[in-house]
Formats: structure tokens, sequence, C-alpha cells
């Protein structure tokens, strides 16, 4: 059984989709009328053999009572049963990431010399950019060589609102950047 909600927060509409085991997703909807189509398109990731799926918000009461908590600064980690699913590397990525403490920041380029990996940082950044669960799996807290602000599935700036809500000064505005394709 796959369930799915849409969730309002501070930030935007995330949609929040569990699997058997758990959390499995958690998505930033800046068009939240697609939350319908979306859940049906992650359900049938989880389970593509004949996913049974339904909207059940009364299933993510934590998971909306911890957000809250976080968007006012109560919470800083989050104590929830997840249903990651990715690859072994990914996998490793996605822990490392939530071993860095509230309100401070790392390189790609310090998760790949943790994974004992200096030279994933690129395989880092992209596992990071398939992170199912942001926010929780905190990939915001990860920032391109020099403190700048790089690559999320929320928007950079969301990115940046959600590190100046856990203390983070960002210095000035200047370290923030799009990413650029070439």
């Amino acid at each position: 059984m796959v369930c799915y909600a849409l969730l309002r927060t501070a930030v935007d509409p995330l949609l929040a989709v569990s699997g058997p085991d758990g959390l499995a997703h958690l998505d930033f909807l800046p068009r939240a009328w697609e939350y319908h189509t979306r859940a049906h398109a992650l359900a049938r990731q989880l389970d593509p053999d004949d996913p049974e799926i339904r909207e059940d918000p009364t299933l993510f009461t934590d998971l909306t009572d911890q957000l809250a908590e976080y968007f006012v600064g109560r919470r800083t980690a989050f104590d929830l049963e997840l249903d990651l699913r990715g690859t072994d590397f990914q996998l490793r990525v996605w822990r490392e990431l939530q071993t860095i403490p509230y309100g401070e920041v790392r390189t790609y380029g310090e998760i790949a010399r943790a994974l004992r990996q200096p030279q994933a940082t690129r395989a880092v950044g992209q596992a990071a950019g398939h992170n199912p669960l942001p926010i929780i799996v905190p990939c915001h807290r990860v920032v391109g060589q020099g403190g700048s602000l790089v690559g999320f599935a929320g928007g950079i700036t969301t990115k940046a609102r959600l590190l100046r809500l856990e203390g983070h000064t960002l210095g000035d505005g200047s370290r923030i950047e799009e990413p650029r394709l070439f």
C-alpha cells in the first residue's frame, strides 16, 4: 500500500508519499494541483507491478507535526520511519547527509572525502540531487566549493531560507548562485 497527502508548509506545498516501510518521498510542489498525478507516478516507482494507492492525510500526522516544529525552530532532527530506496552509493550519501548537524554546512567535496571517495564530488552532487526526502535528509546543508548555494530540488531561494532558519548567516547575498549549465 502506498499512501500520499498534500502538506501545506512554511516553504511550499509538499507531497508526502509513504511506502510499506515508511516515508519514501517528500516533493516540493510549486504547482500543488499536480499532486495526484505526481503521487501516482511515485507509487508506480515504489511498486511497479500493481501499486495500490490512496490519499490519507491522517497517516502523515507525525511528519506534519515534526515539520511544523522544524519551521518554527523547535526541532533540529527528524524521528520518522523512512523507506529510502536508491543505489548503494546514493544510500551511503544520504546516510552521510543525515550526519550533518543542524545549522552547519558541508561541501560536496567534504561529503565525498567522508565517504572515502574524494574523487566522487560530482557523484555526491548527483546523489544529493536525487534525494527523495529533502529537509528530512538534509541535502540543503550541502553547498558548493567556497560556500555557494547550488542545486536544490526546492530551488536556491528555498535552500537559503532553510539554512537561515537553521541559523546559518550565509554571509552576503552574492554567495547565492543559480546553477549554470556551462
